[in-house]
């Protein structure tokens, strides 16, 4: 099984803890770590963890000139963001051309059992598979392409590189860079879904259990026109239910995460699970309690306010 992921020294910890969540609970691993230069300290830290449990781990250097220029988000809630998240965009020229496809997984990830059956999905003429996000649909009006094919979620990729090779894909996307410039807001995966939207194939969130998973009234969650459904997401939700307590695959999309203050995740302690597995990070204090109880109430009562807004303001949009 090859997997990537990129990172640069600040997001090393995090790094390295879904790191050792994927190894835990999956065997015959090769891994990837794309960066733009890393301490030795860093990459040391990174290669002991994998090597514990009996993983390979390559860094891959990424040309800085190539990222560079990319955008970056000017919104507050996605300064976390470094330019390391469109290092993605260059996974087919940076492996190795034996290697036919991959797993990409973002950092702010805990991987929570097998990833096998993932890994064994037939791609036969689509570039990616990856998670729509429930009711983001209307992000495709902004990137310019139909409202039915939705919008995915990028931070797990099933990614076929044998067609990035043979389609050029690479130049597609550094090209759609270069003439939407101003359309980007959420960086590579806007880029993604811009270019690939009719050949990625949809996988059920169970491989992609982000946060907006976890918000109030997920049922009545979709994608509108003009007040009629387009996609409702039935399947999605279903899959999204039988996992929420248990996924396999858990993404801290949205601040602030773990690791951060005033967290509110209902799985903020699946992350502490795993980095007591580690021997650089077992030592990381968790969130006091009682702040941690106040946060998870005003969030709650933010969300009901919210769900009540949708119902007096009517649009297609979906609150969050």
């Amino acid at each position: 099984m090859i997997i990537v992921c990129a990172t640069d020294d600040n997001f090393i910890q995090h790094c390295s803890i879904m790191l050792v969540s994927l190894l835990v609970n999956n065997r015959d691993v090769e891994i990837f770590v794309l960066t733009e230069g890393l301490k030795q300290e860093s990459m040391n830290i990174v290669r002991t963890e994998v090597e514990r449990y009996n993983g390979i781990v390559h860094f891959l250097q990424v040309d800085s000139n190539e990222v560079e220029k990319f955008p970056m988000p000017q919104d507050a809630g996605l300064a976390h963001i470094s330019r390391a998240t469109y290092y993605r965009l260059l996974i087919s020229d940076l492996l190795p051309e034996n290697i036919h496809k991959a797993i990409y997984l973002d950092c702010d990830i805990v991987i929570n059992g097998p990833l096998q059956e993932l890994w064994d999905i037939n791609l036969d003429g689509y570039a990616l598979a990856a998670v729509p996000q429930i009711g983001c649909g209307y992000e495709s009006e902004r990137l310019g392409y139909p409202i039915e094919y939705g919008y995915f979620n990028a931070g797990v990729n099933m990614i076929n590189l044998d067609y990035f090779r043979t389609h050029n894909v690479t130049s597609d996307l550094l090209g759609y860079i270069h003439d939407n410039y101003d359309k980007i807001i959420y960086h590579d995966q806007d880029t993604l879904n811009a270019v690939l939207y009719d050949k990625t194939l949809h996988l059920l969130p169970q491989w992609n259990m982000t946060s907006s998973i976890y918000v109030y009234q997920l049922d009545k969650r979709g994608d509108s026109r003009n007040g009629k459904v387009v996609n409702a997401y039935l399947k999605e939700k279903e899959n999204a239910l039988k996992y929420l307590k248990n996924p396999i695959v858990l993404h801290y999309v949205s601040k602030p995460k773990p690791w951060q203050k005033g967290c509110v995740h209902p799985l903020y302690d699946l992350y502490y699970r795993y980095a007591r597995k580690t021997i650089h990070f077992s030592a990381i204090k968790k969130q006091f309690p009682l702040s941690r109880r106040w946060a998870v109430l005003l969030y709650g009562i933010k969300e009901r306010l919210s769900a009540l807004k949708q119902r007096v303001h009517r649009t297609d949009f979906t609150r969050l």
